[in-house]
């Protein structure tokens, strides 16, 4: 995807006019945007639009198109359906009268982040247009501001890491950088990943861990199934297709480092041959994994997208991918101290959004589906659409997002145990903007 930087000079305005009065216009241009569908598609499924229908689940509401921003609306429309992050916002986390990070010259994008939350959760079922949000994103990720078409990925790693160096504390005080940080961000999608490095010459190993917010994968060559506990692999008779399951196996397999990769041994005091292997230490609360779809080659100058198609399950079972799992296939069933959440009830996950990527890499849009008590809902801008599983799975993915099960389960029941936030009370439509 093309990336134009944009600076943004003082006092926020570009020219004559402010960039919230170019939202605005831009809003306007895109106001009468229709639905979204690829007639070249071989699948074809029924779908129902419900802009007009006024039995939504709470929170589901369409996202106006600023001008190229449908990589920002699709992840928003995950993370507002994220049962933890959700919770956060709706129950007063963040406290709009008492933040002391907004200022004259300075937006508060976590501020921005629960106006969002109170918006969509306000009962109104009119499009919404996050215009206060993109421009404090771009406050803060002034590399990114531009009306060009940005990678959602990308967008979703600038929003957690900025939730995160804004409200980044231990619970003893202090400025948090690991799994003890106290931030939303973290406390929702921190993992823990393992890495050992085998040396081939003597059998030391060199174990590091490093931290994750979400995991991206390589699509897997072969098509790797999982049938009653017992891997299958069989040749890929359609080339165009690829497993998630699979794409973890790769993930987490032995991968023998090249000549021009030796790493130190401790042990042999020089550079040797080596094996390297990924596991997951901690699991976080709600996994995002990233599908590599986007291939930027230096060497040849030369950038694709890959348009395989990839299976994925509605529930997911982390457990073969565990730390604790790998090193017992390699040692035996030998007592270790693995540490980790790394029980039944940490290692099920239940799918509730997927962001999918259509077109090309100079060209093309992001939608996303959500999952609400049993039904299917796509997204795609201001426009919501009842779609059913078929669709879903049919459709190209790009990010995908699991919650616990636990969690899924309880997020499905009806949020009206939950406290008004202040932001939900206050919440009044701004004019030209919603």
């Amino acid at each position: 995807m093309a990336k134009h930087s944009m600076v943004l000079p003082q006092g926020s305005a570009i020219g004559n006019e402010s960039i919230g009065q170019r939202l605005i216009k831009r809003r306007r241009l895109v106001s009468g945007v229709g639905l979204y569908l690829n007639s070249k598609s071989k699948f074809s499924f029924p779908i129902k639009d419900l802009r007009g229908k006024t039995c939504f689940p709470e929170g589901l509401r369409g996202l106006n198109n600023l001008g190229s921003t449908c990589f920002m609306n699709s992840v928003l429309q995950a993370l507002l359906h994220a049962p933890p992050f959700r919770d956060y916002f709706l129950s007063g986390g963040h406290s709009l009268e008492d933040c002391k990070r907004r200022t004259m010259n300075r937006l508060c994008l976590i501020c921005d982040i629960n106006a969002v939350f109170s918006a969509m959760y306000s009962g109104d079922r009119n499009p919404y247009s996050p215009a206060q949000f993109l421009y404090s994103w771009w406050q803060h990720s002034a590399n990114l501001a531009s009306y060009e078409q940005q990678d959602a990925h990308e967008f979703f790693i600038s929003m957690l890491n900025t939730i995160h160096e804004k409200e980044g504390i231990t619970r003893n005080g202090s400025k948090g950088n690991g799994g003890d940080c106290q931030c939303i961000a973290h406390r929702v999608f921190y993992g823990l990943l393992r890495s050992d490095v085998t040396c081939m010459a003597c059998g030391f190993i060199s174990t590091t861990y490093d931290p994750f917010l979400d995991i991206s994968l390589n699509l897997d060559i072969n098509n790797s199934l999982r049938e009653k506990g017992k891997k299958v692999t069989k040749s890929n008779e359609d080339d165009s297709m690829s497993t998630l399951l699979g794409c973890l196996d790769l993930f987490t397999r032995p991968e023998k480092l090249g000549s021009d990769q030796k790493l130190y041994c401790q042990k042999c005091q020089e550079r040797q041959n080596s094996l390297k292997q990924m596991s997951i230490t901690k699991l976080p609360p709600v996994l995002t994994l990233h599908v590599k779809r986007f291939e930027h080659s230096f060497v040849k100058k030369l950038s694709r997208k890959i348009d395989r198609y990839l299976q994925f399950p509605f529930s997911l079972d982390m457990t073969p991918y565990l730390s604790s799992s790998i090193l017992r296939a390699r040692y035996g069933n030998r007592i270790f101290n693995f540490g980790g959440n790394e029980s039944d009830a940490f290692s099920k996950f239940e799918i509730f959004a997927v962001v999918t990527h259509s077109g090309t890499l100079e060209s093309g849009h992001y939608v996303s589906f959500v999952r609400l008590r049993k039904q299917w809902y796509r997204c795609d801008d201001a426009w919501i659409t009842e779609v059913d599983e078929a669709t879903v799975r049919a459709s190209q993915c790009y990010m995908i997002f699991y919650a616990q099960k636990t969690l899924f389960n309880n997020a499905s029941e009806d949020l009206s145990h939950l406290p008004n936030s202040p932001g939900r009370e206050v919440f009044i439509p701004i004019a030209g903007c919603c």
